[in-house]
């Protein structure tokens, strides 16, 4: 196979027509020369018709036809080849007709037929090199427009009035004759020159050829004027017999250079201004020169235009320059993916606040920092673009939540934030509370749907704190504490969070899980088919002795931070198997559920520990549950399907926890050795509060997929007995929640069976 470097070196390679049109072209420019040293040796006055007349014209012949016959080899370019080509041709046969007039020495007529013919080639080059920009000019704007406009409108200015100077003095229709051309010889390099003043990033080589030619073009007809006006020189005289072969070989050239396409990953260069500003100086000049020098109408009639143009070009530049200001404006505070305010602006808000700059300042200000989570799973799932409409859609339905003066702001990838002007902490958690339900309905993107969740940290302001950094700085860290906690959203609390506080909590937690301080409470686990309870959930709880009862939520990150998950895991575990081998030897056979944090599960030697846990209190392996986090397993998953087989190998049951709160786990269960699925609370209150009946048919399909699987189904957060009788008929095994009992610690619970009319178990 062809390599890439290969593959565009042979599309480099020249085909064998524009091999024979070069090798023409270079025969032709030799001849040229050959014809310029013959000149320069022979006598000034010597003219001979063979050489000066048709070997000329032949040379001239040649190049016009080889540049027609570049519109009949390739189609891009095909117009301008055939214009420029007939304009070519057009000038050669005004030379051969002043050849035959000029056969035996005789003196041709002044003005003849000739003349036609020369006057004949400017429209078609003039169209021609209209084509030739258009065909390299696609996203030009009326500003670049305008600037060639100046830049060969001066050029053609300056031009005229060298050639020109003197002209007065002329008169007949010999002299318009010879007047035409020179000034059609201005307008043309005008037009070149502001075709280069456009397309100044691309490729110059056509367009040095073209003004060279046409350079030569302003030579031979400016010395052919000014012999005609001033007499005859023979530098003058050579100059105009050598100018227009040369310049209709140079000419001809142009259309067979091969010019390279931009390149898509290299950011072209702005149109530069140096053109079109000495240009409009050069006019400038005209104009002021012409006020006491003699100066052709003509040119100043050019100089004239040109300062029109500028004018034009000042009055579309005023308005760009408002409109781009206004535009940098917008850019600067919007989020481009979502049309969401930025974090600029977020920045700006929160400083007039704090400065007293706004009304709000009178009062107080709420702000809520959310975190997506399992953002990343939809876009290593579905892919970024389904990331980004996500995004898309999030943000619309996060702004129908908020009143008319709040304020949503995207901070950057899945992070957002929430100002709620004159807003307190009821108001802030109300509206994380209403954010966090309205994030449960699925999205919709393109032929699949997605369900996401998110953390939401809550402060206030000037409560939590008095300037911008530090309230986001608040909000943050209280967002970090709900996502590791397992919670939606989580209030700023000083003496969790504070930065001196939270290093002594982490210290007092070390000595706490030694001190005993940490307990375990319990939380039932009810078979729906036999009414009787089969299993308990282990949670962990601190007892402060100064801030009495602290949930996990709030100090489980604290050990995560500090290292300390693994010591509190044993320390749950051993609790745990102890209290259920004491259940069991008082005659109740169930097994007990314990949390493992992903970090705990990747350590090294961990399902040996827990085997030791259950041979030290002679526990079969079916009493233990390990109940692992959907969304870590799945984020870790190579390393967590081979704990998960060896403690499916030693008998231990595996529960796969929040099921229904990711995106990507039905794909992997068929190659995880778990043998519970358990479903989020979030997907279970879906059944009864009023959701579309799709939903239920949802939560029927995924019991069955899971029976099919050979999994037992657990549902939590089961909060009524509608729910509760709802999902006994779609086939659930066990149900877990405040319906059946709270959480509480191991004495206080009173184990027994319950039929679908009697009461859930006592708690408190």
């Amino acid at each position: 196979m062809r390599r890439h470097g290969e593959a565009g070196r042979a599309s480099d390679r020249w085909t064998p027509v524009e091999v024979a049109a070069w090798t023409v072209l270079a025969v032709t420019g030799l001849v040229g020369l050959a014809y310029l040293g013959s000149l320069i040796a022979r006598e000034a006055d010597s003219y001979w018709t063979w050489l000066d007349g048709w070997v000329v014209c032949g040379l001239e012949l040649v190049a016009s036809g080889v540049c027609i016959g570049r519109a009949f080899v390739h189609r891009p370019g095909r117009l301008t080849a055939l214009f420029l080509g007939l304009s070519l041709l057009s000038w050669t046969v005004g030379d051969i007709v002043l050849t035959i007039q000029s056969v035996g020495g005789a003196e041709p007529p002044s003005p003849s037929l000739a003349d036609v013919f020369y006057i004949g080639f400017y429209p078609l080059a003039l169209v021609a090199v209209v084509f030739f920009i258009r065909q390299q000019t696609n996203r030009v704007t009326s500003a670049n427009w305008l600037d060639g406009a100046i830049a060969g409108l001066g050029v053609a200015a300056i031009c005229a009035a060298l050639i020109l100077h003197g002209s007065s003095s002329l008169s007949g229709t010999a002299a318009v004759v010879n007047l035409a051309l020179p000034i059609g010889d201005s307008l043309l390099l005008g037009l070149i020159v502001g075709g280069f003043a456009i397309l100044p990033g691309r490729s110059k080589a056509p367009w040095i050829l073209l003004a060279t030619g046409t350079a030569l073009n302003v030579f031979g007809d400016s010395s052919n004027f000014l012999q005609g006006s001033f007499g005859a020189t023979r530098i003058g005289m050579d100059v105009n017999a050598i100018a227009w072969p040369m310049a209709i070989v140079l000419m001809a050239s142009v259309v067979w250079l091969r010019t390279r396409p931009p390149s898509p990953v290299t950011l072209e260069r702005p149109t530069s201004m140096v053109l079109p500003t000495c240009a409009a100086a050069g006019a400038l000049a005209l104009l002021f020169l012409g006020t006491f020098l003699p100066v052709s109408r003509f040119s100043l009639s050019l100089a004239t235009a040109t300062l029109l143009v500028v004018g034009i070009r000042l009055v579309i530049s005023v308005h760009g320059l408002e409109d781009l200001s206004q535009e940098r404006h917008r850019q600067a505070v919007t989020d481009e993916l979502t049309g969401l305010r930025n974090r600029r602006y977020l920045f700006r808000v929160l400083d007039a606040f704090f400065t007293g700059d706004q009304d709000a300042s009178d009062g107080g200000l709420a702000f809520l920092f959310v975190d997506l989570d399992r953002f990343k799973e939809i876009n290593d799932s579905f892919g970024h673009p389904a990331g980004d409409e996500l995004l898309r859609q999030l943000a619309e339905r996060l702004e129908g939540s908020l009143r008319e003066d709040d304020l949503l702001v995207r901070l950057g990838g899945d992070e957002f934030a929430v100002v709620l002007a004159g807003g307190d902490i009821e108001y802030a958690t109300a509206v994380a509370d209403r954010l966090t339900e309205d994030l449960r309905a699925p999205f919709v993107l393109n032929s699949v749907t997605a369900s996401i969740g998110a953390s939401i940290g809550i402060a206030v302001a000037p409560t939590d704190a008095t300037d911008s950094a530090r309230l986001i700085w608040c909000a943050d860290v209280a967002m970090y504490r709900a996502k590791l906690g397992g919670v939606p959203f989580a209030r700023f609390v000083e003496n969790l969070d504070e930065g001196q506080d939270h290093m002594r909590l982490a210290e007092e937690l070390g000595a706490a899980i030694d001190s005993g301080q940490l307990v375990l409470h319990y939380q039932t686990q009810l078979d729906l088919r036999t009414r009787e309870i089969q299993a308990v959930e282990a949670l962990v709880r601190w007892v402060h002795p100064r801030l009495g009862l602290v949930p996990p939520d709030q100090f489980l990150p604290l050990a995560e931070e500090a290292g300390l998950m693994q010591r509190i895991t044993v320390w749950v575990l051993e609790t745990a198997v102890a209290q259920c081998a004491v259940w069991r030897s008082a005659g109740q056979r169930f097994s007990v559920a314990v949390n493992v944090s992903p970090s705990d599960l990747l350590e090294p030697g961990f399902v040996d520990m827990v085997k030791r846990q259950l041979e030290d209190h002679a526990l079969p392996p079916s009493a233990l549950v390990i109940e692992l986090t959907e969304t870590n397993v799945i984020a870790e998953f190579e390393v967590c399907r081979k704990v998960i087989e060896e403690l499916r190998e030693f008998g231990i049951i595996v529960s796969i926890d929040d099921f229904g709160a990711g995106v990507t786990s039905l794909a992997y269960l068929r190659d995880l050795a778990v043998q519970e699925l358990k479903l989020d609370r979030s997907f279970i209150t879906r059944v009864t509060d009023g959701h579309p009946h799709r939903d239920l048919d949802v939560v029927r399909s995924t019991i069955e997929l899971g029976h099919a699987l050979g999994l037992r189904i657990v549902a939590e957060g089961i909060e009524d007995e509608a729910t509760l009788n709802l999902l006994a008929e779609y086939g659930c095994d066990v149900a877990q929640g405040y319906c059946i009992s709270r959480p509480m610690p191991a004495e206080e619970l009173a184990f027994r069976s319950q039929t679908p009319d009697e009461p859930a178990a006592s708690s408190h």
